[in-house]
């Protein structure tokens, strides 16, 4: 009898154990799912039409996240947020290069400091809004022809340089209340 008390007790720690660690591994992609729904309705709901596609704020999210949330979740945010956004606003035709786009457009970014806006950080906005000008112009190049890729390539410029304001805006204001170190530790930031 007392073994099997014992043996209770030891599951019970297992199962505490497991559940601890499964609520730990969850607060990262529970982050990141609140990010690209932010990208979503920031894409999505507020977008001004030009051409063939419209600007948006969404990008700004998505520097932002990856300047707070480690590589991967910041990857998740663009790539769920930005496809949905597409999917929401009439241009499915542009979700695979988008997934694409917007996963490129993290990687210049790094989350390891204690601040978002860093001078690493500001700078990155010029290497990611290339790849939303360079992107987007070859996407409709190879879909729509010279003539619409070079219609567009300036709505799109106007797009990079919009989102990069708005990100430096939201990044100094997260900074001045200490968003990044106000972050629980055990999500990797």
């Amino acid at each position: 009898m007392l073994m099997l008390i014992r043996l209770r007790l030891d599951a019970i720690k297992i199962y505490r154990r497991k559940k601890l660690l499964m609520v730990k591994s969850q607060k990262p992609l529970i982050i990141s799912a609140l990010f690209a729904a932010m990208t979503v309705v920031l894409t999505s709901f507020a977008p001004i039409s030009i051409g063939n596609g419209y600007i948006h704020a969404g990008d700004s999210i998505i520097y932002l996240v990856s300047c707070v949330l480690p590589f991967p979740y910041a990857i998740f945010v663009a790539i769920i947020g930005g496809a949905l956004s597409d999917t929401l606003t009439g241009y499915a035709i542009f979700i695979i290069p988008t997934i694409v786009i917007k996963a490129l457009i993290t990687l210049p970014y790094t989350s390891k400091n204690d601040k978002i806006l860093t001078i690493r950080n500001a700078i990155m906005t010029i290497p990611a809004g290339i790849i939303t000008v360079i992107g987007y112009f070859i996407t409709e190049l190879i879909i729509f022809g010279w003539s619409v890729a070079i219609y567009d390539w300036l709505g799109n410029l106007i797009q990079a340089a919009g989102s990069a304001v708005l990100f430096f805006i939201i990044a100094t204001a997260l900074d001045k209340i200490k968003f990044k170190q106000n972050i629980p530790k055990d999500i990797n930031c």
